[in-house]
């Protein structure tokens, strides 16, 4: 039973940091302040299904619950667990004995050093290690000063049982993190370019998707922005020169717009740039500043050469533009840039 306590907290826990992970990006504290509060609950938990070893004598695996609070959320983690579980162990206890107070302090000292050891820049691996062996030694040197000598069989007894759980428990974690960080992998290639690290089409279409959900009359604005002569530098210097210009105009794009715009890769040499929350004066501004700064800006190709290229964009908003004519419109505008000489940005008209 203790057994599957654990294998359960264990993975609703690292359900629970991804969960906070994507929502609570920027506060750390509130991630482990969560994690902390849950895995107290593991510790009160495991408090209540105490296992018999010997005559008389009831252990549980409520340290356990410790290691892995500071594992997934770090030491503000741990210290709230330990907290929940010195507060449990007083709640179950009223009248404080040698035992009570030695499980105090045993948790108490297992927070400290593990929340040491996981701040070491050592491996995953010798993090649970460690602490394994410090959750053991802190444990046992409390059973024994309970028990005394004459019952070092049951003392084994417990040292074998808290080692199989932490074993458990630790190749558990790390099956867990490892199938979440081949999840974000793969996420992440889902979402983005490989060569230029914006967003690809498939994210791009999403997010056309969500903005149309939204009910409001707010302005977005869309740039559709293609490389004057991109055939040329393929054609001159090579496919290895033209990804190389591709990738250093992503890191233009990301500069020359605002922190909170979504800009993707549509494909080949098009590129699009979402602007939320824009009136078209913006809009205007941004595109101009972004064409500017790709005029100016000196690209680099794979042999050492240094090679100028201009763009053309075509400028789209909503709601001047319904959503259902809005791409087609925008692209439009991209088309007549092109037209009129390149190097340059026209705005899309509605056909109404």
């Amino acid at each position: 039973m203790n057994f599957c306590i654990l294998a359960t907290f264990s993975f609703f826990g690292s359900m629970l940091l991804n969960y906070l992970n994507a929502h609570f990006k920027t506060s750390t504290y509130i991630k482990r302040q969560w994690i902390g509060l849950f895995f107290g609950c593991l510790g009160a938990t495991l408090m209540q299904f105490t296992f018999p070893v010997g005559d008389n004598v009831l252990l549980d695996l409520r340290q356990i619950s410790i290691v892995l609070s500071i594992s997934m959320g770090g030491s503000v983690a741990g210290i709230i667990t330990t907290i929940m579980i010195m507060i449990t162990r007083i709640i179950l206890s009223p009248t404080i004995g040698l035992s009570a107070i030695l499980g105090l302090i045993n948790a108490a000292t297992l927070c400290i050093v593990a929340s040491w050891i996981f701040s070491r820049s050592i491996t995953f691996y010798k993090k649970w290690l460690y602490s394994g062996i410090a959750l053991t030694i802190i444990a046992t040197a409390s059973l024994c000063i309970v028990l005394g000598r004459n019952e070092i069989d049951k003392v084994l007894v417990f040292i074998v049982v808290e080692s199989a759980a932490t074993l458990f428990i630790f190749m558990l974690t790390r099956s867990l993190r490892k199938n979440n960080e081949l999840f974000e992998k793969v996420s992440k290639e889902a979402q983005f370019d490989f060569l230029t690290g914006l967003h690809n089409p498939r994210a791009f279409e999403k997010k056309f998707e969500q903005l149309q959900h939204q009910e409001t009359d707010m302005a977005h604005s869309l740039l559709f922005i293609d490389i004057d002569h991109f055939k040329k530098v393929n054609d001159v210097y090579g496919h290895p020169a033209g990804d190389a210009v591709l990738f250093q105009l992503a890191n233009v794009i990301q500069q020359s717009i605002r922190s909170t715009d979504y800009g993707a890769r549509k494909g080949g040499e098009e590129f699009a740039v979402w602007l939320e929350y824009c009136q078209l004066t913006e809009a205007k501004m941004i595109a101009e500043t972004l064409r500017t700064n790709v005029e100016k800006k000196k690209f680099i190709l794979p042999d050492g050469k240094m090679i100028h290229i201009t763009i053309s964009i075509g400028i789209g908003m909503y709601p001047a533009l319904m959503w259902d004519e809005l791409l087609e419109k925008t692209d439009q505008a991209l088309y007549q840039a092109k037209q009129q000489g390149r190097n340059r940005s026209c705005l899309a008209q509605s056909s109404l």
